[in-house]
């Protein structure tokens, strides 16, 4: 979830009319039938298993030819070598290959069965897959790994819009790359057919071609579990700035599981980790919140001081140096407790955007997606999206 060059040129559009604007609008429509979307769903791993179960063929991703075709393909690992690729006892030339599944069959990734095109190209000895898949299908790979099933179809419904919303503005952002999103949390977490559901797919269904726009232009829906009480404006995070990610008081929240939370680490593993990330500060004597976040309370920049020097961080990255699982979100106090280190803060996520949990009890009062939504994206409409740019 990132700021990217194209979103930036379209949002410069929206106050001055010009020809950048046209070409934008130009372009989407050319890319609106199908909408495909480009899942790494392995990424810089030195093997995969794979498993076809039926007819298949492997074409040379660059030239398109055929380089074998079998009736079967049992579980086997696949690695890279130094002329292309090798698995079962075979090895096949190519940087790149596609693989396609013939009169129905399946193709596994690690156990997984997905949808649409697998691609697979080599970095050296590293491999990275890739996985095309119709915008709606993928969408149905993601729900379930983002919600739970059992939701008010509301919350669902708002759900599907701002996921279809954020896979779009990041399809436009990556036409250069190899892939539009990734399948763990950095983007959205996919799972491919094993993760769907009928009430999530009904929910994606009931909102096909729904998507959120600002000035009619898609932008990137950012959304988390929960916010603690505010989300969070996205001009600190990456540098977005949109009247709909600057942040909105919440008090919907508030009974999520998430949203207090209290986590300890010893101070040794604190130290190690600062280490690695390139602040050896010594023995951690303590910790100072140098600047928060007026309306949200979130900590900015944050200081940590050891025996052998301080260090002033950012907090977003302290909490990636540490570790997401133990700092929750950046809205946390930390002490030092004799050979520990305690977290305990409000939230679980980056807090941009929806607040899972939130949009969750708010359709338990009766509110609609659209309500949800327009909460959360303050400025922003649901469009259909032919109508979007």
């Amino acid at each position: 979830m990132r700021t990217r060059l194209c979103f930036l040129t379209i949002f410069a559009a929206i106050s001055v009319i010009t020809a950048p604007a046209v070409h934008c609008i130009q372009e989407f429509t050319a890319a609106r039938d199908p909408v495909r979307v480009r899942v790494a769903v392995a990424k810089g791993a030195d093997s995969i298993r794979i498993f076809i179960a039926g007819n298949f063929r492997i074409l040379d991703h660059l030239s398109n030819s055929v380089l074998l075709e079998e009736k079967y393909l049992p579980e086997t690992g696949l690695t890279a070598t130094d002329a292309g690729f090798g698995f079962d006892g075979k090895e096949i030339s190519a940087n790149a290959i596609s693989v396609e599944p013939v009169g129905g069959s399946r193709v596994y990734i690690n156990g997984r069965i997905f949808r649409g095109k697998i691609r697979i190209f080599k970095d050296g000895r590293k491999l990275t897959v890739v996985n095309t898949v119709d915008l709606e299908e993928y969408l149905y790979g993601v729900m379930r790994n983002e919600v739970s099933t059992w939701w008010p179809m509301e919350a669902l419904k708002a759900q599907a819009i701002a996921a279809r919303t954020y896979a779009l503005s990041q399809i436009k952002e990556s036409k250069a790359k190899d892939y539009d999103v990734t399948a763990d949390v950095s983007s959205q977490v996919y799972g491919g057919i094993f993760s769907e559901k009928w009430r999530t797919n009904k929910a994606v269904d009931e909102t096909r071609d729904q998507v959120l726009t600002y000035n009619g232009v898609i932008f990137p829906a950012f959304f988390h579990a929960t916010c603690g009480g505010s989300t969070f404006d996205a001009a600190y995070l990456w540098n977005i700035d949109l009247p709909p990610l600057k942040g909105v008081k919440c008090r919907w929240c508030r009974k999520s599981p998430h949203f207090y939370w209290e986590k300890w680490m010893s101070v040794k593993e604190a130290e190690e980790k600062l280490a690695a990330a390139g602040y050896p500060v010594g023995d951690i004597i303590g910790f100072e919140a140098v600047k928060r976040d007026t309306f949200s309370a979130r900590i900015l920049e944050l200081k940590v001081k050891g025996d052998k020097g301080e260090a002033i961080l950012l907090a977003k990255d302290f909490r990636r140096m540490i570790g997401a699982d133990i700092v929750r979100s950046t809205n946390f106090k930390v002490t030092v407790i004799g050979e520990y280190v305690a977290f305990e803060g409000l939230g679980w996520g980056h807090g941009v955007g929806l607040c899972q949990w939130g949009a969750y009890y708010m359709s338990r009062a009766g509110k609609k997606a659209d309500e949800i939504l327009g909460f959360y994206y303050p400025g922003s409409k649901i469009t259909d999206l032919k109508d979007a740019k």
